[in-house]
């Protein structure tokens, strides 16, 4: 009986169980694992290969070659200078390792690699990048150079030495350049040729990006002309004038801060540039920008963006017989930090001028993180205080606009200025669809604001009940009340 019992108690304790782990990620196919793969930075994937004696053939097989410098950080929260020599070395390391070990019958299709500017971590990457092009034709093939770990501002001197170590890595590796369709570049100052020689160099090159790039000498103007390039961006560039003159192709343009008082740019054959956004600090000494003027080689533009940066508006409001001819074929217009405080009327002279405009976003921000509140200081830049645009319809009262179907708003605050210019578009757009209106927009950077800023709180409605009193509020006598397309957003 014991040992019947005994039975009995062994056969109710539990068993340990054991769990089989079934690896479906290497019982794929080939295909399908590259195709997963392919979609990873490449340090990734090939860490991801090792893991299986299944995979360790996969990264010479690799169509998309993806390096990033953060794939390499100890910290990508605290990077050291110390830090950027090892990443660095790792970068030019994983480049010449993959791209000269990888299966000479499979295409390379993508190649994007993100770098400092040390001349021989370059040479590495250039050599094998230019050794890759002569056995595949990429499809797009990007070079993302840094000139620091953190965007300080460099003197003349520093620029100037950049602009050197550049223009030495460019003659070793001229084959590589070539056969670029993407590049990025920072921190520079190079004569107008040097740039120019780059540029024409890169034969294939369909997005340029220059962050506080520079000219040599007192001209400071930079004449493009490039056949296939179809992005344009220039940020911080200190020049005087940039000449588009024959970018066939280029579709979108950004061109952001520039420093004296004329229009800094010249369009001269861009017949299919679509979207263009600029973005300026309005100083006294800059002249308003008359956009019939500015934009009259120019008359497909569908998307336009304009960033007055919290400060004085440097468009100058325009009838619209001047206007419409280059806004013909505007969609999309987006203004964006308007200076609180100031009324907003003034914008619509670009709904009369606009009739195909479908969206129009507006957002309205005193963003105190990026202004100079030191009066004195203010004084002696030039900047403006804060004034209304003077603006008057030439339109009629019957003036209707049958495409604007959406209005959104940032920044929205229950007073005159905002609710009468509401009632205003509902009035006008007879086909609107869609109101959206948001609070104030809110940065990480805007949490350690100098307690000395007194920022007026939010009025903005919170509850329900507020929310559907403005709607009756805004909509009450028009002929057209339609309270179901305002729309209060979190």
């Amino acid at each position: 009986m014991k040992n019947k019992k005994g039975s009995r108690r062994n056969r109710n304790k539990s068993a340990p169980v054991t769990v089989m782990v079934v690896d479906r990620f290497t019982t794929l196919p080939d295909d399908v694992l590259l195709n997963i793969l392919d979609r990873l930075n490449t340090p990734d994937a090939v860490r991801t290969c090792l893991l299986s004696k299944r995979t360790l053939h996969l990264p010479r097989m690799l169509s998309h070659f993806r390096i990033a410098l953060l794939s390499f950080a100890p910290d990508p929260d605290y990077i050291t200078f110390k830090d950027t020599i090892g990443m660095n070395a790792a970068v030019a390391a994983a480049t010449d390792n993959v791209l000269n070990f990888r299966a000479k019958d499979i295409p390379l299709r993508q190649l994007s690699i993100c770098f400092y500017l040390k001349y021989y971590d370059c040479l590495t990457i250039g050599k094998a990048v230019a050794r890759a092009m002569t056995t595949h034709k990429l499809d797009s093939a990007e070079f993302r150079i840094l000139t620091d770990y953190k965007l300080h501002y460099y003197t003349l001197d520093g620029l100037r030495n950049n602009g050197k170590q550049l223009m030495t890595f460019f003659g070793a590796c001229t084959d590589a350049f070539a056969g670029l369709t993407r590049l990025y570049l920072q921190n520079l100052r190079l004569p107008e040729t040097d740039i120019l020689n780059i540029i024409a160099t890169c034969k294939r090159l369909e997005s340029l990006r220059m962050f506080m790039c520079q000219t040599e000498g007192t001209v400071l103007q930079l004449q493009l002309e490039h056949q296939r390039l179809v992005e344009l961006d220039i940020c911080h560039g200190c020049l005087k004038l940039v000449k588009l003159n024959s970018l066939p192709k280029l579709e979108r343009l950004v061109f952001y801060s520039w420093k004296h008082p004329q229009e800094p740019l010249y369009f001269g054959n861009v017949p299919q540039l679509s979207s263009l956004s600029l973005t300026n600090v309005g100083l006294r000494r800059h002249n308003l920008i008359r956009l019939s003027q500015f934009l009259s080689n120019v008359t497909s533009i569908r998307d336009l963006h304009l960033n007055f940066e919290s400060e004085r508006i440097w468009v100058q409001p325009e009838r619209p017989k001047l206007l419409a001819p280059v806004l013909q074929n505007l969609q999309v217009l987006n203004l964006e930090d308007l200076p609180e405080g100031c009324d907003i009327t003034w914008t619509r002279f670009f709904l009369e001028a606009a009739p195909f405009l479908k969206e129009l976003c507006i957002t309205v921000w005193d963003h105190w993180c990026n202004i100079v509140t030191d009066q004195v200081e203010r004084e002696e830049e030039g900047y403006c205080d804060k004034t209304n645009v003077q603006w008057e319809s030439s339109s009629s009262n019957g003036f209707r606009h049958y495409n604007l179907v959406k209005l959104t708003i940032y920044g929205f605050q229950p007073d005159d200025n905002f609710l009468g210019y509401i009632r205003h578009i509902m009035e006008t757009a007879v086909n609107l669809e869609e109101i959206s209106l948001y609070n104030r927009k809110v940065e990480d950077c805007c949490e350690e604001l100098d307690p000395k800023i007194k920022i007026a709180p939010s009025r903005y409605p919170q509850t329900i009940e507020e929310q559907e009193l403005l709607r009756k509020q805004i909509t009450e006598g028009l002929v057209m009340a339609l309270p179901h397309v305002i729309h209060f957003r979190s």
